[in-house]
C-alpha cells in the first residue's frame, strides 16, 4: 500500500484521470447512446441530424446527480483527530434503484505533528474500501473511490472515515493521544452517480429521490391563488424534509433567460428558434417558438423541474409553444420531434383532475406533478407519516392530515428517530431530529426529553458517561452502570432551547483501559432504545417565537398581498422561508391573499407578510420609507436608523386575543431569504442578505424571564425533606383541630 507523500494524494496520472471523470459527471448532458454506453455531451450531436438528436433524447432515461458535502449541511471542513477519529456520513441515493458510474471524490489534506503509525481507512456501507498508511508530516490526502452500484433500499450509502494513529513503545505505557495528527475533509468533496429515471415507478420513490435543492416549477410569474397556495405548501414540506427548494417560473415572451453553459447541438442550429438560443448569455425571449425550443433542449437546457404545479393555464401555453416550434421544423424531423414530445412532456399532455398527484416526465426526466388545488394534501402525503403510502404513479388525494400526538408523550421513533446500537471505544454519538410542529398540540409542547439507553460493561473501572443535548445545549448527563440493562435519563427542556427544527444528540464517552499494556482497548456496544420519548407539558403563552409555535399548532391564517401572486418567482421563497421558520403547518394553514380594499378580518393565529393589520397590538417598532424606529422606555428611542434596504423585520404581536407575527420589508427590496432561520426566545427578528442578522427580546431584554424558567424547584434541588415537613405540618394541624373539636364537644356535654 503506497503512502500519501507530502503535498500529493494520488499519483499524477491517476489523480488527473479521477478529476477529469468527476468533472465530466458534473457537466455531462444526457444526450446519449443506449444505457450501456457512455453518455456524450450535447455538442457531440454535431455530426448527426436534428431527427437523430430528438431520437436520442427520447431513448435517454439517465439522470446525473452530484451531491457535495456542502449540500449535506457541512458549512465548513470536517476535521478528524483525537479524540474524534471516526465519522460516518450518509450519502442520499434513490431508494431501491441501481446506480451507474458512482464515484466519491474526497478532497482532503492532513498534518502530522505527533508521528506514530497513521492509517486512513475508508469504508462504504460498513465494508472497507480503502486503507493506506500516511508517513509525511503534511500533504494532500485527496482520493477517489468507486462506489458499488447495487440498489440501497434505505436510500443511503454509508461512507465511513477512520483516521487512526498508533504510538507504541516497547514495555512502556505512555500517553497514546495524538492531538496534532489531523485530517481535514473539505465541503467540496462530492458524490457523483447516474441512475435510470424509468426505474422510478411510484411517488414515494420519486419524493425520496429528490436532490438537495429541488426545483418547483410554476406556470409563470403570475399565478392563480390555488397554484400559489400549492407552491408554498410544498416548499415548506421540502424545507421540513431538510431540502432547500428553489422556485423557477416557466418563461414567457419578453422574459429574460440565462443561457450560460447551455450548449445547443449544431444539428439544431439550422432551426431559427434554436439558432437564437445558441448565442448564449442572457437573452430576452422573442416568441413562443423560442419557449418551445427551451423546453425541447430537455436536460441540456436551462429549465429544470422536480416538482411541477400543474396550473390549468400551463397546458395551453405549452401546446402553443411546441406548435410554434414544430412549424419551424423540416418535415423529416417532425416524426422524431412528435415522439419526443409525447414521451418527454407527458406531465402536461394530460390535464390533472382535482386533487390528483402524478409521477410524469417533464423535460425528459421524472417529476412530481401536483394539481393546483392539491398542494396541502400532497405536502401532508409526502410527510413522514404517510410518505410510504404513496405507492402508485397516480393518486387522487381526497384528504390527508398530520397525525396528532397523544396529549402526554410522543415517541422518538414516531418522529423518525431510529433506535441504534453503537460500538464505543472512546466516544460515539447518536443523532436524531424532529420538526416542532410534530410535537405541539392543543396548547402542549415539549417539556422533558426521556432517553432510554443501555451499555455493555467494559474493562475500565471508570463507568461510561452519557450526555443528552438538544440543539447543541447540554440538557442532562449521567454515569452509567453499564450492566446491559435499560437506564433512563430525564432531561427537562428549557423553552428557549426549542426551535422549529430541533436536533437531538446522545453522546457516549468511555474511558479506555489497557491493563498495564497487557490488553488492547476494544469497543463495547451501547444502545439508544426505542422506548425513548418526549413528555409534553402545557406551553405558557409567552410573547416570543417559541411561544408562537404552540399557537400555530392547530392552524394559522397566512396573509400575503395580492401583488405577491403577480411576482410568484420573487415572493414564493420569502413566504416559504418565513412560514417554515415560524412553524406554520402546510396541512393546517389557511391561505388568504389580501386585496388593497381595507384591512382583512381574520380569526385565530396569523402570519401576515407585508400586510398591515390595523387592529394589531401597538408595536414598539415603526417602519417608514426605509426608517427603523424602536421606541424605548424614555423619550430617547432605543434605535432610529434610516437608509436600510434589502432587509426585513419579523415581529411577534397580537390581534385581540389571537397571537401572531407580522413581517415587513425594510426599504424598496426584500432580502433573498435563501438560508434557514432558527428562531427561539426573541420577539423581533432582523433579516438581512445573509439570513437572520439579529433576534431581540424587547419584552425581556435582560433575560430575567428565561433565568426564572431555568430556576430549579425545591424538589429538583433535592430538598425532598421540605415536602415531607410540609405533609407532617398539615397532618399535625388536622390532628390538633380534631383534638380541640373533640375536647370542646365533651365540655359542652
Amino acid at each position: 500500500m503506497n503512502s500519501l507523500p507530502a503535498g500529493r494524494g494520488l499519483a499524477p496520472v491517476t489523480r488527473a484521470v479521477a478529476l477529469a471523470a468527476a468533472s465530466w459527471l458534473a457537466v455531462a448532458v444526457c444526450l446519449a447512446a443506449p444505457a450501456s454506453s457512455a453518455l456524450p455531451p450535447v455538442g457531440a450531436a454535431s455530426a448527426v441530424s436534428a431527427a437523430d438528436v430528438f431520437r436520442r433524447m427520447s431513448t435517454d432515461p439517465w439522470i446525473t446527480r452530484v451531491v457535495s458535502f456542502a449540500d449535506l449541511g457541512f458549512s465548513g471542513p470536517l476535521v478528524l483527530g483525537y479524540p474524534d477519529t471516526q465519522r460516518e456520513i450518509e450519502l442520499p441515493v434513490p431508494p431501491g434503484v441501481p446506480l451507474s458510474n458512482a464515484t466519491l471524490q474526497v478532497d482532503a489534506s492532513f498534518v502530522r505533528a505527533d508521528g506514530g503509525r497513521t492509517t486512513l481507512i475508508l469504508s462504504l456501507d460498513g465494508v472497507p474500501a480503502s486503507a493506506r498508511p500516511v508517513t509525511a508530516e503534511r500533504g494532500d490526502g485527496s482520493l477517489t473511490l468507486a462506489v458499488d452500484g447495487a440498489p440501497r433500499p434505505g436510500g443511503r450509502v454509508r461512507f465511513g472515515l477512520h483516521w487512526r494513529t498508533v504510538i507504541a513503545r516497547e514495555n512502556t505505557c505512555t500517553d497514546s493521544r495524538t492531538p496534532g495528527n489531523l485530517l481535514r475533509i473539505e465541503p467540496s468533496s462530492r458524490f457523483s452517480y447516474r441512475y435510470d429515471g424509468s426505474t422510478l415507478r411510484d411517488l414515494s420513490t420519486a419524493w425520496a429521490s429528490l436532490p438537495a435543492s429541488p426545483v418547483i416549477l410554476i406556470a409563470g410569474n403570475k399565478l392563480s391563488a390555488d397554484a400559489y397556495d400549492s407552491a408554498w405548501r410544498l416548499g415548506v414540506a421540502l424545507d421540513r424534509a431538510g431540502k432547500h427548494p428553489r422556485i423557477q417560473a416557466l418563461p414567457g415572451v419578453g422574459d429574460i433567460v440565462d443561457l450560460q453553459g447551455v450548449s445547443v447541438p449544431s444539428a439544431l442550429r439550422r432551426i431559427p428558434a434554436f439558432a437564437a438560443l445558441a448565442e448564449g448569455g442572457k437573452r430576452r425571449v422573442k416568441d413562443l417558438a423560442e419557449i418551445g425550443a427551451l423546453m425541447a433542449l430537455g436536460q441540456g437546457g436551462p429549465l429544470r423541474a422536480d416538482i411541477v404545479i400543474g396550473d390549468r393555464a400551463t397546458g395551453s401555453v405549452l401546446t402553443q409553444a411546441l406548435d410554434e416550434l414544430s412549424a419551424q421544423l423540416p418535415p423529416e424531423v417532425l416524426e422524431a420531434f412528435t415522439q419526443w414530445r409525447a414521451l418527454a412532456l407527458d406531465g402536461w399532455s394530460r390535464q390533472l383532475a382535482a386533487g390528483q398527484v402524478r409521477l410524469a416526465n417533464v423535460f425528459g426526466r421524472p417529476a412530481i406533478v401536483v394539481a393546483p388545488d392539491a398542494g396541502g394534501d400532497a405536502a401532508t402525503l409526502f410527510g413522514q407519516s404517510w410518505q410510504q403510502v404513496a405507492m402508485g404513479p397516480l393518486l387522487n388525494v381526497h384528504a390527508s392530515d398530520e397525525l396528532r400526538p397523544d396529549l402526554s408523550a410522543v415517541s422518538l421513533k414516531y418522529l423518525g428517530a431510529k433506535p441504534a446500537t453503537l460500538d464505543v471505544l472512546a466516544r460515539a454519538d447518536w443523532n436524531a431530529s424532529f420538526d416542532i410542529g410534530a410535537v405541539v398540540t392543543q396548547g402542549r409542547g415539549p417539556g422533558t426529553l426521556v432517553v432510554d439507553v443501555a451499555a455493555a460493561p467494559g474493562a475500565a473501572r471508570t463507568p461510561p458517561v452519557v450526555s443528552v443535548l438538544l440543539n447543541e445545549v447540554l440538557l442532562a448527563a449521567k454515569e452509567m452502570e453499564a450492566t446491559g440493562r435499560r437506564e433512563r435519563i430525564e432531561a427537562p427542556i428549557p423553552r428557549h432551547v426549542l426551535s422549529t427544527r430541533n436536533d437531538i444528540r446522545v453522546s457516549f464517552v468511555r474511558q479506555q483501559a489497557s491493563d498495564r499494556c497487557r490488553e488492547s482497548p476494544e469497543p463495547f456496544p451501547a444502545s439508544v432504545l426505542s422506548s425513548s420519548h418526549i413528555l409534553l407539558d402545557r406551553v405558557e403563552p409567552h410573547g416570543d417565537f417559541s411561544g408562537l409555535i404552540s399557537h400555530y399548532a392547530n392552524g394559522v391564517n397566512l396573509l400575503v398581498p395580492i401583488a405577491y401572486l403577480y411576482d410568484a418567482q420573487g415572493t414564493l421563497p420569502r413566504v416559504i422561508r418565513l412560514a417554515s421558520s415560524t412553524g406554520v403547518s402546510p396541512a393546517r394553514a389557511r391561505f388568504i391573499p389580501v386585496t388593497v380594499v381595507g384591512p382583512p378580518k381574520i380569526k385565530g393565529p396569523f402570519l401576515a407578510i407585508d400586510v398591515a393589520l390595523e387592529d394589531a397590538e401597538r408595536s414598539a417598532v415603526k417602519l417608514q420609507a426605509g426608517r427603523l424606529f424602536l421606541a424605548g422606555g424614555s423619550e430617547r428611542p432605543l434605535l432610529d436608523v434610516s437608509g436600510l434596504n434589502r432587509a426585513g423585520l419579523l415581529e411577534v404581536t397580537r390581534l385581540g386575543r389571537d397571537a401572531g407575527a407580522i413581517y415587513r420589508t425594510l426599504g424598496r427590496d426584500a432580502p433573498p431569504m435563501d438560508k434557514p432561520m432558527q428562531l427561539s426566545g426573541g420577539n423581533i427578528a432582523v433579516i438581512g442578505m445573509n439570513g437572520l442578522r439579529a433576534e431581540l427580546n424587547t419584552l425581556d431584554p435582560s433575560g430575567e424571564g428565561m433565568d426564572r424558567d431555568l430556576q430549579p424547584t425545591l424538589l429538583e434541588r433535592g430538598f425532598w425533606w421540605v415536602l415531607a415537613l410540609a405533609v407532617f405540618a398539615v397532618l399535625a394541624a388536622l390532628a390538633a383541630y380534631g383534638w380541640r373539636a373533640r375536647r370542646g364537644g365533651k365540655r359542652d356535654a
